[in-house]
Order: C-alpha cells, then structure tokens, then sequence
C-alpha cells in the first residue's frame, strides 16, 4: 500500500475508534441519567408531601410583615419561629406558637384579649411543665380602616405583651383563610397545624407521634378554647 494509504487508513481508524468511544461515553450518559431520572421519580411517588394550610397536620402558610414587638415596627418573619428539625420526641425545648387572629373593632376580640394576654404568661412561665408557647396576634383590617397607632392602643389597654403583626390589608388572613375573627391556630415548632378554633369540629387535634388527627379528652363536642388545646396538644406525648 501506497505511504498516503497507509496514513489516510491509519487517520480512519483513529477516527472510528474516537467515535466509538464517543458514542460509548454518551451511551454511558444517558444511562446515568435515566437512572437519576428515574430515581426522582420513585422518590416523587413514594413520598407524602405535606400540604400548605390551616387545617390540621398541614404546614402553616409562612409570611413576611412588619410587627410590633415593643421596640417599634420591624420586619418580621414567621419562619424565624419554626425549628423544622422539631420531632413530636425532640429533646429540645422548641416553643410552639399560638397565632391569633383580631380585629380592634371586634367586640370578641375585645372580650378575649385580657385573658389571652394572661394565657401568653401562663405559657411562658417556669412554672408550666410544658413546653414554651410564643403568642403572636395578627391584626387585620375587617370591620374598618385602622392604623397602627389604633392597633397599638389595643395592644396596650389589654396588656397584650406580645408581637402585633400588622395585616390591616388583610393579605395574611386570605392566605391563612380566615373570615372572621378572633380566630385561633396552634402551630407544632416544625410549622405544623397542631389545632384551629375555626375547623368544624375544633375538639379535634393533629397527634405528631402518629401523624393522625386525635380527639382533645373531655371535648367530644362544643367549643375548646386556645388554652385547653394547648395544655392537651403540648403535653401529649410527653416523656415517653
């Protein structure tokens, strides 16, 4: 064979070669990530994701606002409160969060605030058993136009010593779905809807050990009130 022949035959090969371990690294390729594609779909089939919401054992609607915390007005987020590591047998303390929604026209609100300020003491005192309980009231616009100075003044009169969010454009109670006020949420430290006042029957709680909802003992039907929920839904569980 002619010398160009042989070089123009040796370029071929090298050539063929080079393809095919192309086309072996991109057969390779696709494999891998069929296999990672594959792997996304059987985590997104097999696992539960927990819906965003108000009802009981779903994950409360994080917000960002302005609030009151006795310094003046801040930015205020409500996820700076949650310990999503929290399991139902965490060793650590992580406080649970009452969050109540009011209105400073609301004559409920009115004839609650006094006894919800003591309850945000009761569940911050050293000597509850249970654990820490953050109050937070976010004040909506429903019944009129008010302002913050308006808000505050409510605050104050009933010693109501905790965060104020101010949702006077009522954005927060949209995404919560609150209508009416007072209305009343006990969120688990990981974000999780433990309890809503608003729920038909609201004698019922969202057990975290077992993922289930669970009736509140001694409330088969009527009404429970905040702290009653509290002191049951804290407190179960506890020390096993």
């Amino acid at each position: 064979m002619h010398e160009n022949g042989f070089a123009k035959f040796g370029e071929n090969m090298k050539s063929m070669l080079h393809d095919q371990d192309a086309s072996a690294r991109s057969d390779a390729g696709i494999i891998v990530m069929s296999m990672f594609f594959a792997g996304l779909l059987v985590v997104a089939f097999t696992t539960n994701p927990i819906a965003s919401g108000t009802k009981i054992g779903e994950r409360a609607p994080e917000f960002t606002a302005d609030a009151y915390n006795g310094n003046g007005w801040n930015s205020f987020e409500f996820e700076s409160l949650l310990d999503k590591s929290w399991t139902w047998n965490s060793s650590e303390e992580s406080p649970w969060i009452a969050v109540e929604f009011l209105d400073i026209d609301c004559g409920y609100c009115k004839n609650s605030a006094t006894e919800v300020g003591e309850w945000a003491q009761m569940y911050s005192a050293e000597q509850w058993p249970g654990p820490d309980v953050v109050f937070v009231a976010v004040a909506v616009g429903f019944l009129g136009d008010h302002t913050r100075a308006e808000v505050l003044e409510f605050r104050t009169q009933y010693n109501n010593n905790f965060l104020y969010v101010d949702d006077l454009d009522i954005s927060i109670a949209e995404e919560w779905e609150v209508s009416a006020t007072p209305s009343y949420f006990l969120v688990q430290p990981d974000g999780i809807v433990a309890w809503n006042s608003n729920e038909a029957t609201n004698s019922i709680g969202w057990d975290p050990k077992e993922e289930a909802s669970t009736p509140l003992n001694g409330f088969d039907d009527g009404y429970v009130q905040l702290n009653e929920a509290i002191e049951q839904l804290t407190m179960l569980n506890r020390g096993e």
